[in-house]
Formats: structure tokens, sequence, C-alpha cells
């Protein structure tokens, strides 16, 4: 075999071994919530971004912050768990998502949401400088 045929060869088998890799798609709130915040997962499973990050902040000081807004998603009715969906818990500000919601969530950055789908549960939080986000209650 000659070395052209080698080295095509050996580019389909790495693509298809990329392709195989970006079918793996994550899901659940947490991994919709992700890309829009800079949450990374932790080896225990759970979601956690550095909100106040950058090396300025580390040298000079700086705050960080976020606002929570849990409400129904289109097609779906006010309830009353959305109303206590977020609470403070000691050093914590979180929300305990239920389907079907929307969690909007507000950062020096911008903001970003997720709807809960059927059958999905999660504690979205702040607690210090990380926000966080866990599957299920």
């Amino acid at each position: 075999m000659s070395w052209k045929a080698m080295l095509l060869l050996t580019g389909l088998c790495e693509s298809g071994g990329l392709q195989a890799q970006e079918a793996v798609v994550a899901t659940g709130v947490c991994a919709r919530l992700a890309p829009q915040t800079g949450l990374k997962q932790q080896r225990d499973g759970t979601w956690r971004a550095n909100m106040l990050g950058g090396i300025g902040a580390t040298l000079f000081g700086g705050t960080t912050g976020a606002s929570f807004l849990v409400g129904p998603i289109e097609g779906s009715t006010a309830d009353q768990h959305f109303e206590k969906a977020c609470a403070q818990m000691g050093a914590e500000i979180g929300c305990n998502l239920v389907e079907p919601a929307r969690i909007t969530i507000g950062t020096k950055s911008g903001n970003a949401s997720a709807d809960v789908a059927a059958g999905e549960t999660a504690h979205v939080g702040m607690k210090g400088r990380y926000l966080t986000c866990r599957e299920g209650n």
C-alpha cells in the first residue's frame, strides 16, 4: 500500500472517530446551561463555574453575583411551586427546579436560560463566587 493511501485511510479513520465523539451530547439542565454560563462538569457529576474569574479579579479583587428567575415554559401555567423555587440556604442562594419550568440566570456576562424538560429536576445556585448546578434535587 502506498504512503498516500495510508495517509488517506488514517485521515478517514480519525475523522470518523471525531464524528462519533461529537455525537455524544450531554443532556440535562446543567448541560444546557453550560455553554451559556461557563459551567464545567466536576468529577462528582455536579457542574461549577467561577463567576469571579480572571487574573485581574485575583490581583485586584472584585465582586460577582447572579440573579435567578424561575417561571413557566410556553404552554404551561404558572404554579405556586415557582414562588418558592428559589431561597437562601445559609451562604448559598439556590433554586430547586421541577419540570415544567424555565430558569433564567442573570450574570455580568448576560442572561442564560434553559427549560427543565419532562422528568427532569435540578438544583441551580450561587455559593460564594461559584455558580453551581446539580441534576436531581
